[in-house]
């Protein structure tokens, strides 16, 4: 007997066939074909591929800033949770964030999505700026500095490790607290 599927798995597998196959893939007959089982398992937790979509946009949102945030709510400092951000953010490769940003060209859900994801992370590296005493302004600016070098690092497909990594993020500190910060954190000894 095989294992019923949720609609979490059918979310779970979009999002993995979206980064895998892209856009064209997501639909019932073709998911339900890589799955192994009839369209109608599909249908089940769906009413139509619209609904599918939404929910699979809504899981990105929450997995890849939502549940990052929170988890760096455990880092003491604004500079720890800045640095251990940026070595994720740069230290991995998101096909899936290149994915979305493709299905916004189609898409006003999930242009309206992207909107939405670029305006949580820039305020929230925003913030810690902020929380670290940086003047409104300059973090306002610095934020949108760092997120660029993150979208253009994600688009470059790019993924940075060991040293080259360290450079990065410390560079990147640098741009966001100013001189005052200096090579390499507890946090990245902690994350590493």
């Amino acid at each position: 007997m095989t294992k019923r599927l949720t609609a979490q798995d059918w979310i779970e597998f979009g999002l993995k066939t979206l980064a895998r196959d892209g856009l064209e893939a997501l639909k019932a007959d073709v998911l339900a074909r890589k799955l192994g089982v009839s369209r109608g398992s599909f249908y089940w937790h769906f009413s139509d591929l619209g609904a599918f979509h939404a929910r699979v946009i809504e899981h990105w949102k929450q997995a890849a800033t939502e549940a990052i945030i929170a988890d760096l709510a455990g880092y003491q400092s604004p500079e720890e949770r800045l640095e251990v951000l940026l070595l994720r953010a740069f230290g991995h490769y998101s096909v899936v964030e290149i994915r979305l940003r493709a299905w916004a060209d189609q898409s006003a859900e999930a242009a309206r999505a992207i909107r939405d994801v670029d305006r949580r992370r820039r305020d929230y590296i925003e913030r810690l700026l902020a929380e670290a005493g940086i003047a409104p302004e300059a973090a306002a600016t610095r934020a949108q500095l760092l997120y660029w070098a993150y979208l253009g690092a994600a688009l470059s497909r790019n993924k940075l490790t060991g040293e080259a990594l360290a450079q990065m993020v410390g560079e990147l500190k640098r741009i966001g607290f100013g001189a005052r910060t200096a090579g390499h954190g507890a946090a990245r000894r902690r994350h590493a």
